[in-house]
């Protein structure tokens, strides 16, 4: 049977955890070792003796990793967790290679040669269950800090919950999952929206697909302004919203640069000047937490309540703000990840895991080499398909088995 840890997180503000104590029992009744590293689960409202009742070990940080086989994590390992990991170890967590960490930090984690699972990238067609609970909440967590802040440093009351309030103006950028939240939040509270996306029939498309509903004209029905996203020629929508900004109290950044709108095409979408334009004590957030990629002035933060003036403009960007509702976070992600975790911890061999195309997708690293391609063009930095590594290392020194340790050839 597996071993499996669950590590406490130490990135600032993080309060996740990356099982919950009743699948932890799940887990235990199945055979398998359990074992929490000491005051994991606090932060998300699950103590210590919560899972030693459901059969859990509490342990020291070193005991977890040293028993371990299949460690659990939330967030991308911070530099002081590299040397925790080891080429026998499974990593199942957010990886982020592709965002905004450093190519030399990359080359540095994956060196320890362990098998890296990202959530982010566990799926198919197009379709990634692991990252889509925490965009949505992403997207509800920053229209609310972003109507929190617009109260505070502005003096402005968006919402228009009865005719007597004059309500404020706020920019959606993008109509993913993180968009459509903001959208769905601001809207039905009745601020006055504009929306930056592909079209008015992709954009209830999407909205009609994402909150199960038929034939809704979402746009029409709440009043909300469009602006196209026209990305053959970038710089008149990029006209279109800096006009618009002029009169915004809120912009909310939903969009990630796509590979048809590179750099040398059009640097930023909201650059300085634009965002000098804005008025002053205006709202503006990166809720992709992307570092100056489609606005000029937006860095990520780790702190959940850090903002900033730019240009007169505040700003809040971060970059994990689900852990805001912690206990909340931990039951979507881990409602997510738990049925990935029992079957990763009832196979035999790492063969299995490359034979399940979802998790197949997922794995971003092993053996000391970069497997997600994507990361790799990013971040200029060799790539190589997992296929050949496990191939390669089952022609020399075997691949172990993944329970036990024990050398299993595939």
């Amino acid at each position: 049977m597996m071993k499996i840890g669950v590590l406490k997180e130490i990135k600032e503000d993080e309060r996740r955890v990356a099982l919950q104590p009743i699948q932890a029992q799940a887990l235990s009744r199945l055979g398998h070792d359990i074992y929490v590293e000491i005051g994991a689960g606090e932060g998300a409202g699950f103590s210590d003796a919560d899972y030693l009742a459901c059969g859990g070990k509490v342990a020291a940080k070193d005991e977890v990793l040293a028993r371990a086989r299949l460690l659990l994590k939330v967030k991308a390992p911070l530099r002081s967790e590299y040397s925790d990991y080891a080429p026998h170890h499974i990593l199942f967590t957010y990886l982020h290679f592709d965002e905004n960490i450093d190519p030399r930090d990359i080359s540095e984690l994956i060196s320890r040669g362990f098998l890296g699972i990202a959530y982010e990238w566990v799926g198919k067609g197009g379709q990634y269950p692991l990252l889509e609970p925490m965009s949505r909440l992403t997207g509800y967590l920053f229209a609310q800090r972003a109507l929190e802040l617009c109260s505070k440093e502005k003096g402005v009351f968006c919402p228009r919950n009865e005719n007597l309030l004059p309500g404020g103006q706020a920019l959606i950028i993008g109509c993913g999952n993180i968009g459509l939240s903001a959208f769905k939040y601001l809207s039905d509270l009745g601020v006055a929206l504009t929306v930056v996306a592909r079209g008015q029939e992709d954009f209830n498309c999407k909205a009609n697909a994402r909150f199960e509903t038929v034939g809704v004209d979402y746009i029409g029905a709440t009043g909300t302004k469009l602006i196209v996203m026209n990305n053959k020629d970038p710089s008149r929508t990029q006209g279109t919203i800096a006009a618009a900004l002029q009169e915004m109290d809120i912009v909310l950044n939903c969009a990630v640069r796509r590979s048809d709108l590179p750099k040398r095409r059009m640097e930023y979408l909201i650059d300085r000047g634009m965002v000098k334009a804005m008025q002053r004590g205006s709202i503006l957030c990166d809720c992709t937490a992307c570092d100056r990629d489609l606005v000029e002035t937006c860095i990520s933060s780790a702190s959940l309540y850090h903002s900033y003036f730019e240009e007169n403009v505040v700003h809040y960007n971060c970059d994990h703000i689900p852990s805001m509702v912690a206990n909340t976070a931990t039951r979507l992600l881990t409602a997510g990840t738990f049925p990935y975790i029992r079957y990763i911890a009832s196979l035999e061999s790492l063969q299995a895991i490359t034979e399940h195309e979802s998790l197949r997708n997922g794995v971003c690293c092993y053996g000391g080499h970069l497997t997600h391609a994507l990361s790799a063009e990013k971040k200029g930095l060799p790539y190589r398909p997992l296929s050949n590594v496990v191939e390669a290392m089952s022609g020399h020194v075997g691949v172990k088995n993944i329970q036990n340790g024990q050398q299993y050839t595939v």
